[in-house]
């Protein structure tokens, strides 16, 4: 039987689908936006510059005109594109892949002269690496684990690929990934949002520690990526296909409630001043995200009242609303006052596989108005079009001087005629 590491080895863009290629495009697409997003928020441009001069190194940090060392610069780089939670992510499992995968796939892809059509085949074997070790350690039990659990071991598969790493040291890179993982307290960090961000920066730092570590011939334990049944359905069952995108800065589990306000709004014509309560029914996992005063920015992602009140006030719930001159808004906080939330049990049982909600609204007239039980948009089985993540990656890098952001689109929209080194570059260039 072929294992992991003969997948990892062997792929190329011919073996892959598609709808798999198509998939790979569009994650690298809505990473790269999210990075530049996200390094477009002054605070992480000043920890990219703090970081810069203390670690200093000749490896760009994304749309800034610093550089680090080529771990510093991978941690930030991760930084900037998950900051906001509008990073790809996989429901099986329960957390996102693409802002360690990707980031760390292009940078080395460029500085190792790799072509577009291997760029892609590293980041389909680090999708299928990352999701796989998610449902290890779902299986093992225990307190649930963050994305930079297990998006390591997809980052480290990725750049092994592209290091045109041996069997042995892409298994040895592959135990040090595992046994470094950060714990990242799921459950935890939600409760207590900070700019953690379920460890995933710090679990790009690490991959690549671990891919330089097998380089240098450092060995580790076989490990359970080689052995597991998860990996028993490699190169037939393609996950990254199963990846979900987002147009909304918060917690995934705000999507299927904004859906659902948005559907309300739009047919009965709702406003703000109308409403004298909201229930939202959910799954159990979701009244930890039931504050209503979020502290910081982060706790602002993680809080479905402050988004259902930034979608009423605002319209909208994009970078912009979940900053720090958001969180005094009075009229935001006065709806995110008004919000209860509710456990469905039925709705708790089909967690983690889908992530659904409904919404009522109990407006000052007496009238109740209720909405379907609603998946998100971006699900697999309810894509956002070509067009629509389009839309969003050049909302995110319209920052970047000279319309650099349609050219840049344009370049990965076809990546595996193209050399990546020339997409790296453009997003230094300021």
């Amino acid at each position: 039987m072929a294992t992991i590491l003969d997948f990892i080895s062997n792929l190329t863009l011919e073996t892959i689908p598609k709808t798999a290629r198509r998939i790979a495009r569009l994650c690298l697409l809505d990473a790269v936006g999210c990075m530049v997003g996200g390094m477009n928020y002054p605070p992480l441009l000043a920890m990219a510059g703090t970081i810069a001069e203390t670690n200093p190194g000749a490896t760009a940090i994304v749309a800034t005109p610093f550089s680090s060392t080529r771990a510093w610069a991978s941690f930030i780089n991760t930084h900037a594109g998950t900051y906001f939670d509008l990073d790809d992510g996989h429901r099986k499992a329960q957390g996102h892949p693409g802002g360690v995968i990707v980031p760390l796939s292009l940078m080395l892809a460029a500085e190792n002269g790799c072509s577009g059509r291997e760029l892609l085949a590293a980041i389909v074997a680090g999708y299928e690496t990352a999701v796989r070790s998610a449902l290890i350690l779902r299986q093992a039990g225990g307190p649930r684990k963050g994305s930079g659990a297990w998006s390591i071991t997809g980052g480290t598969a990725a750049a092994g690929k592209l290091c045109h790493f041996s069997k042995l040291q892409l298994q040895n890179a592959l135990g040090l990934a595992e046994y470094y993982a950060p714990q990242a307290p799921q459950d935890r960090s939600l409760a207590s949002p900070s700019s953690m961000k379920e460890g995933m920066a710090w679990a790009s730092y690490t991959a690549l520690t671990a891919v330089e570590l097998a380089a240098a011939g450092f060995d580790a334990m076989d490990p359970f990526l080689l052995d597991a049944s998860q990996c028993n359905d490699l190169g037939s069952n393609w996950e990254i296909c199963s990846v979900y995108f987002k147009m909304y800065a918060c917690c995934r589990f705000s999507h299927p409630v904004l859906d659902g306000l948005s559907v309300l709004i739009k047919k009965n014509e709702i406003t703000h001043d109308s409403i004298k309560s909201i229930t939202v029914q959910s799954f159990a996992k979701a009244l930890l995200l039931g504050r209503t005063a979020p502290e910081n920015p982060v706790a602002a992602m993680y809080s479905i009242p402050f988004a259902i009140g930034s979608k009423l006030i605002k319209g909208k719930v994009r970078p912009e609303e979940m900053t720090a001159e958001s969180l005094s808004d009075s009229r935001i906080l006065d709806i995110a006052g008004k919000i209860t939330i509710e456990e469905d049990p039925e709705l708790t049982a089909l967690f983690p596989e889908k992530c659904l909600a409904r919404i009522v609204l109990n407006l000052k007239d007496g009238t109740l108005i209720k909405s379907e039980t609603l998946s998100a948009r971006g699900d697999p089985d309810n894509p956002y079009s070509k067009e629509e993540l389009g839309a969003k990656f050049l909302y995110l890098t319209q920052s970047l001087p000279d319309r650099r952001n349609a050219e840049i689109f344009d370049l990965i929209m076809n990546i595996e005629h193209e050399n990546p080194r020339n997409l790296w570059q453009m997003l230094q260039k300021l």
